[in-house]
């Protein structure tokens, strides 16, 4: 009774902060995916988890994004190609151009027809994983703020930094530093180092692996700029690959 009456309040709370609300028929939705993508073996070298958490994870094509969010041990939002959430143009011409052609790979041909059908489905999908439209401009902004909002609501923030302009790799190449601003940003307005979490899914060995929790301040105090940072944790997320899924 008391987790129920604990729940209630939070959505009470969360619908007064502006937080994105999962429908009712996500939970049937959800429940179906399940049944076609399987619980993966867990690995945690964290324990339990805190309510308000930074993950950096790796992408896996479509499968990390849906594998965390059903399956990651904890209530998380995440960041999102902004043109994901505009009008069904901008959701097609994404997913023919940039995801399907440029980063998967596709024919022209199986880019269109795939981009045709996704880009209609999409915001049901993205609204019910909480997810955030993430930019490369000015407007980055509005991703902080908003990702701050999450984290004060207790729902973390689950990030896929990695540079997957030219294809998704299994071991990632580069980071980008959005999420050390996100990390700065929350630390000058609650004095708080919020833990960042480096996390691996391998679609093929069905294996996610959660790191131990990392601490911003730590790498500042050694001198680090953003970039070192970004390329620090980079590493950290690979490791998790090549000595807990490959070996």
């Amino acid at each position: 009774m008391q987790k129920i009456i604990e729940a209630t309040i939070m959505t009470e709370k969360n619908k007064k902060n502006g937080i994105k609300q999962r429908q009712p028929v996500w939970k049937c939705v959800a429940g179906v995916l399940k049944l076609f993508f399987k619980k993966p073996k867990i690995i945690s070298l964290s324990g339990e988890l805190p309510n308000k958490a930074i993950y950096l994870a790796n992408h896996s094509a479509m499968f990390g994004p849906l594998m965390y969010n059903l399956y990651l041990p904890a209530e998380t939002s995440a960041w999102g190609a902004y043109p994901m959430l505009g009008n069904y143009r901008e959701r097609y011409r994404y997913l023919k151009n940039v995801y399907f052609i440029q980063k998967r790979h596709k024919s022209r041909f199986s880019a269109t027809v795939l981009a045709f059908f996704e880009a209609f489905f999409a915001p049901f999908f993205y609204r019910n994983m909480r997810v955030l439209p993430s930019y490369n401009d000015t407007r980055f902004i509005t991703t902080i703020r908003q990702s701050v909002q999450m984290l004060d609501n207790g729902v973390s923030v689950i990030i896929y930094p990695e540079d997957s302009n030219g294809g998704y790799h299994e071991q990632l190449t580069n980071f980008f530093a959005g999420f050390v601003e996100l990390a700065k940003y929350y630390y000058r307005k609650h004095r708080e180092d919020i833990p960042i979490y480096p996390v691996y899914y391998h679609p093929k060995k069905r294996t996610m692996v959660i790191g131990q929790p990392q601490y911003l301040h730590d790498y500042l105090n050694q001198g680090l700029n953003r970039k070192q940072i970004a390329k620090e944790f980079c590493t950290q997320v690979n490791n998790l690959f090549l000595h807990h899924i490959k070996e």
